[in-house]
């Protein structure tokens, strides 16, 4: 590592600023679009209103990272050497993969995750409550215990998909049906 920082507060970053590590640090309003964020180390940090969109994750480490009101659209979270213990609450994740990543106990509070994927990952008690996950792919995902309390707009594949002791809420939970083939009058 090049630079090693803890503790700080940041509301602008310095795109030049390369393989840095922070902990317990916060990022206010920070644009990270023109960085390159490749083997960058984030241990409990916390953004707010910040933007990631589009950006590379190849190689980056966030562990027990907390999200508020963050655009992340269009990151592909299986490039990141670790993406571990993460929180996101009113965030916007649209177009971002999590194929086969385990996210257990994961919290994707009241976000907005269009065409998010989700394939195969483990999302057991993961909380999606209040989320928006219109064309989000569950497919061979495991949501045992997972809250969809509150959710709008998803479509789970009951046939393919664990969802054994998970929570959901009506009218939505309706949509669960939607797989089996079936006629409801």
């Amino acid at each position: 590592m090049n630079d090693y920082f803890e503790g700080e507060t940041y509301s602008s970053f310095d795109p030049s600023v390369a393989r840095a590590e922070f902990v317990e640090c916060r990022f206010q309003g920070v644009d990270f679009t023109p960085v390159n964020m490749s083997h960058f180390k984030f241990l409990d940090c916390q953004f707010t209103d910040c933007n990631f969109s589009n950006i590379s994750l190849k190689s980056t480490h966030i562990r027990s990272g907390v999200f508020k009101k963050c655009k992340l659209i269009g990151l592909n979270w299986v490039e990141a050497s670790n993406a571990s213990g993460c929180s996101f609450t009113e965030c916007v994740l649209d177009y971002s993969v999590f194929q086969g990543m385990s996210l257990k106990s994961a919290v994707f509070k009241e976000c907005r995750l269009t065409e998010a994927d989700f394939y195969e990952a483990v999302l057991m008690k993961a909380d999606f409550s209040g989320s928006h996950l219109k064309g989000a792919v569950f497919n061979r995902a495991n949501l045992s215990e997972a809250d969809f309390r509150g959710a709008k707009e998803y479509f789970i594949d009951v046939r393919e998909t664990t969802v054994k002791k998970a929570k959901f809420s009506v009218p939505e939970a309706l949509s669960l049906l939607s797989s089996l083939d079936i006629v409801i009058d």
